[in-house]
């Protein structure tokens, strides 16, 4: 009977820490309710259905955001992107190429009307003239 309480006792204490360990996770996997998929070559931008990315984007405001960067182009390009805010603040996205082609940024919109440039940082990239920076506005 003693041993009974015992075992029972510990998997009471071990479902507790896994409630403690698992249920942040849960939240956190759960908090970004807007993703932007932004597929890129040399061409410009896209959205996940490949259709042109105009200059302006609109993208909830007063919310959490992930834009999740997708290499398309040609085994060559590679690119990185920066997401400049609140006049000097900026975000990198690290580095897309056909060997590490996805990367994402995250970060929260403000208010209404909020502009947020996207550009890309390498200074040899191939589609500059075609990758003008992108906006997204906080609608």
């Amino acid at each position: 009977m003693k041993r009974m309480k015992i075992k029972i006792a510990i998997v009471s204490i071990l479902s507790i820490f896994m409630m403690i360990g698992v249920l942040p996770l849960r939240l956190q996997a759960g908090s970004v309710p807007f993703e932007l998929v932004i597929k890129v070559n040399e061409q410009g931008f896209f959205d996940a259905n490949g259709k042109a990315l105009g200059e302006r984007v609109e993208i909830p405001k007063e919310q959490k955001i992930k834009l999740i960067f997708e290499h398309v182009g040609k085994p060559e390009e590679e690119h990185e992107f920066v997401l400049l805010f609140d006049s000097d603040e900026e975000i990198s996205s690290g580095m897309i190429s056909s060997s590490n082609p996805n990367a994402d940024i995250v970060f929260r919109t403000g208010e209404e009307g909020e502009l947020y440039d996207v550009f890309c940082v390498v200074v040899d990239c191939d589609g500059m003239e075609h990758l003008i920076d992108l906006i997204l506005v906080a609608t």
